[in-house]
């Protein structure tokens, strides 16, 4: 399994125009549940060969599919190692998110968004590429968030039930050169 949201590559949502709203239900010491989406715009799915390798299956995806979107809902529970191995090589473009059991009823989530910060700088680097992405990437958005029993602190938006933390980031604002990005941090309890 890959964690489909919590190893986001930068430039996957860049290139491909995804939109995330995805949530970590932290359930146990070391079990969690993955629900949400990633849509990309149908046109760009189908100018891209219908390449469906964004929704696999094993994954928890299921590709649904409108008339604006090519839409992957996804629906994964497992334990933590399931849910953040990304398979990935650990090198520098992993955006490598973690959940840490920290004793007691206590589990760390971290979302590191800094990392992203130096893969948008790259594409800052051509004005022309970054202008036209800017444009096709206007009113996306990419949201995180995590949920337990409460929260305990974040650095995110708390809910006002005190049991969800969550980051909404516009991909046109991460285009935004030099904006520099903070970790998502979640400390919650199950």
């Amino acid at each position: 399994m890959r964690p489909i949201f919590l190893a986001l590559p930068a430039l996957l949502a860049l290139t491909a125009c995804i939109e995330v709203d995805m949530n970590v239900e932290v359930l146990g010491e070391d079990e969690a549940r993955v629900t949400g989406y990633m849509q990309i715009n149908r046109q760009m799915f189908e100018m891209s060969g219908q390449d469906a390798s964004f929704c696999d299956e094993e994954d928890g995806g299921t590709l649904v599919m409108t008339d604006t979107h090519a839409r992957c809902e996804i629906d994964q529970t497992g334990s933590f190692a399931e849910i953040m191995d990304d398979g990935g090589d650990g090198g520098p473009e992993d955006i490598q998110a973690q959940l840490v059991h920290l004793g007691g009823n206590r589990v760390r989530a971290l979302m590191p968004l800094s990392a992203m910060s130096g893969q948008m700088d790259e594409m800052a680097e051509d004005p022309q590429a970054l202008a036209m992405a800017q444009q096709m990437l206007a009113g996306l958005s990419i949201t995180f968030s995590v949920t337990g029993a409460s929260v305990e602190s974040t650095t995110g938006t708390l809910s006002d039930d005190g049991t969800t933390a969550s980051v909404t980031l516009g991909v046109e604002d991460l285009l935004a050169p030099g904006t520099p990005l903070t970790d998502f941090e979640t400390i919650v309890t199950y």
